[in-house]
């Protein structure tokens, strides 16, 4: 009587597809197995790592998701170097304690699904409220300036991106305000804040651009950059008071 290997081996002799059909992990096996080193992996909102999976992307083999990419990236070196570290990543029995492995991890489906994992949380962490508040320590600190973001000339941004300029233009009066010595608490509080919110709102812009998200996305995105520009205009009315 044949055994039940006998009966797998002739199963995927005529269907070798079956046999080779590539695991899918879930949404929470990625947040764990992709999640940035400075982030916590039970926050369900913690950004992913860019870059790995700008190197699943590189990896996938399929045109869509490799656009845009840097040339160091999807070249021969910038694709070995990436490799070692997603393997590096697969290693981990902590961040992939079901050992999915790199073919697993690079089919296009899985790196889409990552694209939108990681798009999804973008979105969270910048509609929410709290994200948007300065810390309280800030309120008696001196401000400390930060530089903004260069914008990418090889992306449009369309109509966001007029609104994120203009959150940019008022961002910086606030920050000039701020450094006169009379300046009050509300400026000294927004202008490290804003200019670092900013700076976080057109690096997620300009990515969603790139990946080919809607205008409506971008829209939904720079409402956020609405918010810094009226917070900015209100603390500037008030000026020194």
């Amino acid at each position: 009587m044949m055994n039940k290997l006998g009966l797998a081996m002739i199963a995927c002799t005529f269907g070798v597809t079956a046999c080779s059909q590539l695991r899918e992990p879930t949404d929470a096996q990625l947040a764990t197995l992709l999640h940035s080193e400075r982030s916590n992996p039970a926050d369900a909102n913690a950004l992913l790592d860019s870059k790995a999976i700008d190197c699943m992307r590189a990896w996938s083999g399929n045109e869509k998701l490799m656009q845009n990419l840097a040339a160091g990236v999807i070249s021969v070196e910038g694709k070995k170097d990436c490799q070692g570290k997603l393997d590096d990543l697969l290693a981990d029995a902590a961040r992939n304690p079901d050992t999915f492995k790199f073919p697993e991890l690079t089919a296009p489906k899985v790196v889409t699904r990552a694209i939108d994992l990681q798009e999804a949380r973008r979105m969270a962490l910048l509609a929410n409220p709290a994200s948007h508040v300065p810390p309280a320590a800030l309120l008696h600190s001196a401000p400390a300036p930060v530089a903004f973001a260069p914008p990418d000339s090889t992306v449009d941004l369309g109509a966001a991106g007029a609104r994120l300029h203009e959150a940019e233009t008022l961002c910086q009066q606030v920050q000039q305000a701020a450094t006169q010595a009379n300046a009050n608490a509300g400026l000294k509080s927004l202008a490290p804040f804003c200019a670092t919110n900013l700076r976080k709102l057109r690096s997620t812009m300009e990515w969603s651009a790139r990946n080919g998200q809607s205008s409506e996305r971008l829209d939904a995105i720079a409402a956020s950059a609405d918010n810094i520009a009226t917070a900015a205009r209100n603390v500037l009315g008030r000026g020194n008071q």
